[in-house]
């Protein structure tokens, strides 16, 4: 039987789905075994999705790849960084945070498959790999400790203000654990966006012309990396922790999600999504 990318696309989607799903009403309904099967189940999505990627099941357009292969593979780094800092802090909600934006960010692909981003042919190989893979860790990392800032800024006042927490998030873990993942998002995200900025400014040089073009994508990308650097020095040498670096984590992938999507698609820039 031939697996299409659509019918690929459907059972990673139906997967995370499940996981994401499962793992919400294991958590209101404090049953452990629900919250492991759904770690599970998105763990065999990340495999299902590892195996599509790497038999090369994505849509390739004219012209490069389309801009839903980007977000599915931005899902898989979601799930990837979930896998990460679930061993890490020894609690399946990073990886139940991940499942739900892959979810979502598999449905926006579906309709984004008329789309490309247009590669210049002097960027491909080695260097693109470098260039996107750093920066799809350090946002999947960015998502992932925003939803926990989120989370944490919510609880936080609830228990400032003494009121119970809602049943269905009665089980998320304690606000240290939110915390901890912040942490890692910070000190393992941050080099790897610079490694992404950097390189990208380093070839940016022979394709354009210039190192720095005045693209409205440098511009964002530059004043996301000084908020990031600032979250990083204030975590690693000031020892920040609770309110502060969950706003401004959050703040951060604000910033990048206005990137992505208003940049991309609305803004004049070298990564703007082309129809075709």
């Amino acid at each position: 039987m031939l697996i299409t990318p659509e019918i690929s696309t459907l059972m990673t989607l139906v997967l995370y789905a499940f996981a994401g799903v499962a793992g919400l009403v294991g958590m209101g309904l404090k049953n452990k075994t629900l919250r492991a099967l759904a770690a599970s189940v998105a763990t065999c999505g990340f495999i299902l999705q590892t195996v599509i990627l790497a038999m090369g099941f994505h849509t390739q357009a004219a012209g490069g790849l389309s801009v839903g292969a980007y977000l599915q593979m931005l899902a898989w780094f979601l799930m990837l960084c979930g896998i990460g800092l679930w061993i890490l802090v020894h609690q399946e909600i990073p990886l139940l945070f991940g499942s739900l934006l892959a979810v979502i960010l598999f449905g926006i692909s579906s309709r984004q498959l008329a789309m490309v981003v247009s590669v210049p042919q002097s960027l491909k190989a080695p260097f693109y790999a470098l260039h996107v893979g750093a920066l799809y860790i350090s946002l999947a990392l960015i998502a992932i400790s925003c939803v926990a800032g989120i989370f944490f800024l919510y609880f936080d006042k609830r228990l400032k203000n003494k009121k119970p927490l809602p049943r269905l998030l009665s089980d998320i873990p304690a606000l240290n654990i939110l915390d901890t993942i912040n942490s890692w998002a910070t000190v393992v995200g941050f080099p790897l966006f610079t490694i992404g900025i950097v390189s990208g400014l380093f070839y940016a040089g022979p394709v354009y012309g210039s190192t720095m073009t005045g693209d409205p994508k440098e511009i964002i990308s530059i004043l996301i990396w000084v908020c990031f650097a600032w979250l990083f020095y204030q975590r690693v040498g000031q020892g920040w922790r609770g309110r502060k670096p969950a706003r401004l984590m959050v703040a951060i992938f604000a910033l990048s999600l206005f990137s992505i999507v208003v940049v991309n698609l609305f803004m004049n820039s070298h990564h703007a999504f082309v129809r075709i």
